[in-house]
């Protein structure tokens, strides 16, 4: 028997499991920036799928504030975004730390797909997660563990799903004066209220009680230059306004924000052709015709009015769409009621106020 056939000695391996820790901060030197590879789970041959972590510690005591991107496999411009982060970072002069996970979702980045691969679960919905859960579940459980566990604020970098664009634009809840606060620095095109309660890794924070806001920063599978920009501005704007990094906060040279209190994707009825007749950012009068659709023979098959006055937070870019077919993720501008004050969905004095919207 050639030596490449011969049977090998069965030897003692570890039990193939996986038992996630809380990144310790205090392990690492002051002053010093860490790249880790920390396994989460196993694949389908018991080897470790093992997660990228960086580990900025600051020289000086301070807060720590956690960067997320590609929570979703398909979402680049975050990753970017917090390379560009860890290229200015000193941690020499800085007042606390950065705890970055640049690649958060990685079965399915390396799948090269949004949704977890092993069960096809958004990961974006089924946080804080189960240890004995399902696929997805267990991976989100072993994340929180390992990452949240050791953050005083969240930062979540998201971009627009496949087939669609987004404006720049902060999830937070405005109720909180402190994620409030962290929105505006981040200084995006739009804000949108949103208060929780749907399984996103920002509610896991919120939870905990750390300040938390999702960033989406343009579209899928691409590097916005511009975007990334200023997403990397908004974050330092947080780091000086925390008293991490010295500096003074900016402003780009548009308008300030658009505070929104909700927001609803509005669907298409008909299959065919669709073409829009608006642009990201734009304020849509009610009853405004925005779509049409046409069918195979060019004939105009149904058009679509806004349903309230509004601003255009995201749409569709694909002129092919079906019956459900999202084509406009359109907010509602305004401030949110106070939460006792919050009225119920679909109540006769508001027939045309949507529900709140989730990423």
């Amino acid at each position: 028997m050639s030596a490449e056939h011969k049977p090998h000695t069965r030897a003692k391996r570890a039990t193939a499991a996986v038992h996630p820790r809380p990144i310790q901060l205090e392990d690492y030197r002051a002053g010093s920036r860490t790249d880790l590879r920390i396994p989460l789970s196993l694949d389908s041959l018991a080897n470790p799928v093992t997660v990228p972590f960086v580990v900025v510690r600051g020289r000086h005591p301070g807060p720590v504030v956690g960067l997320t991107a590609a929570i979703h496999g398909d979402e680049l411009n975050g990753i970017k975004i917090i390379h560009h982060v860890l290229d200015r970072a000193d941690p020499d002069n800085m007042h606390g730390s950065l705890l970055c996970a640049p690649v958060a979702n990685v079965p399915a980045f390396q799948a090269g797909q949004r949704r977890f691969p092993d069960d096809e679960r958004d990961l974006n919905r089924v946080f804080p997660g189960k240890a004995d859960g399902t696929p997805s579940q267990q991976y989100a459980k072993a994340f929180i563990t390992t990452f949240l566990t050791s953050c005083d604020y969240l930062l979540d970098l998201h971009t627009a799903s496949e087939g669609r664009i987004n404006s720049f634009y902060v999830r937070a809840d405005l109720h909180s004066e402190q994620t409030r606060t962290l929105a505006l620095l981040m200084d995006p095109q739009i804000i949108l209220h949103a208060s929780g309660g749907d399984g996103t890794l920002r509610n896991a924070a919120r939870l905990r009680g750390i300040p938390a806001i999702t960033v989406e920063a343009g579209n899928p599978n691409v590097f916005h230059g511009r975007i990334v920009l200023e997403g990397e501005q908004g974050v330092f704007n947080i780091l000086i306004h925390l008293g991490m990094i010295r500096g003074e906060t900016t402003r780009t040279d548009g308008p300030a924000p658009v505070i929104c209190k909700s927001s609803k994707w509005l669907r298409l009825r008909s299959g065919g052709f669709l073409q829009t007749k608006f642009k990201l950012c734009e304020t849509l009068r009610r009853r405004q015709v925005i779509a049409e659709i046409n069918d195979p023979f060019g004939y105009q098959v149904e058009t679509y009015k806004a349903p309230y006055e509004g601003i255009v937070i995201g749409m569709s870019h694909r002129p092919v769409a079906v019956p459900g077919t999202r084509y406009c993720h359109l907010g509602v501008i305004g401030e949110p009621p106070p939460p006792k004050q919050a009225q119920k969905p679909n109540q006769p004095d508001q027939p045309d106020a949507p529900s709140p919207a989730r990423p």
